[in-house]
């Protein structure tokens, strides 16, 4: 395979990442101008190269061609933030499992069981918020309504969550896990609110704006 073959081969592996509309209508000519402006014997695509064409892919995908208001922006990328913070607050449970078990078991041990299903939950449950915080951003972004809505009612099902664990004077036996739980809610709070403004409003549901 000649060094020229390799390269596009490699240019096109990250240009699948991509929406097929986008593809259909101007790979080509993208993959033209990443092979002419290749440096001569060039066999790989650079670590810069993949990381500013995965960039573009992933913008592509969370957000439409149509332009888009700055609040809705700023939602998507608070809603990337809740994925990472709800990645932190499950590192955070697992780091510290162990010692809120034996303080909890030494302090209050009638809260052991309580303690154990917070825990368990936190487990089973971060990971599916992280991908629905991300979900949610693609589709946010795209400007589906239905995000929106389904936006408001997660961030009700997380003021639930954290309203339990205060109930459970997790703050006393878990000040780590609630201090998490608190940023995700804030960062819950910001984000619904900009999608609710009324630029927001007027990109979700562009016949309002027309009328």
């Amino acid at each position: 395979m000649s060094d020229t073959a390799a390269l596009e081969r490699g240019y096109r592996r990250i240009l699948a990442w991509y929406p097929r509309s986008f593809r259909a209508e101007n790979e080509d000519e993208v993959l033209a101008v990443l092979l002419a402006t290749a440096a001569e014997g060039q066999t790989r695509v650079s670590p810069a190269e993949a990381w500013d064409l995965l960039r573009g892919a992933t913008r592509m995908r969370l957000w439409p061609v149509a332009p888009r208001p700055r609040s809705v922006r700023a939602a998507v990328r608070l809603m990337l933030a809740g994925a990472v913070a709800e990645l932190a607050g499950l590192i955070t449970v697992l780091v510290t499992s162990g010692a809120v078990r034996a303080a909890v078991a030494a302090r209050d041990p009638a809260a052991m069981h309580a303690l154990m299903v917070h825990q368990v939950s936190a487990m089973v449950g971060c990971p599916i918020a992280i991908g629905l915080w991300v979900w949610l951003a693609s589709a946010n972004g795209k400007g589906k309504d239905w995000a929106r809505m389904l936006s408001g009612a997660c961030f009700g099902v997380c003021t639930l969550t954290v309203l339990g664990l205060l109930a459970q004077h997790a703050a006393t036996h878990a000040p780590a896990d609630v201090i998490a739980a608190a940023v995700v809610w804030a960062i819950g709070l910001a984000s619904v609110v900009l999608i609710f403004t009324p630029a927001a409003g007027r990109y979700y549901r562009p016949e309002l704006a027309r009328g």
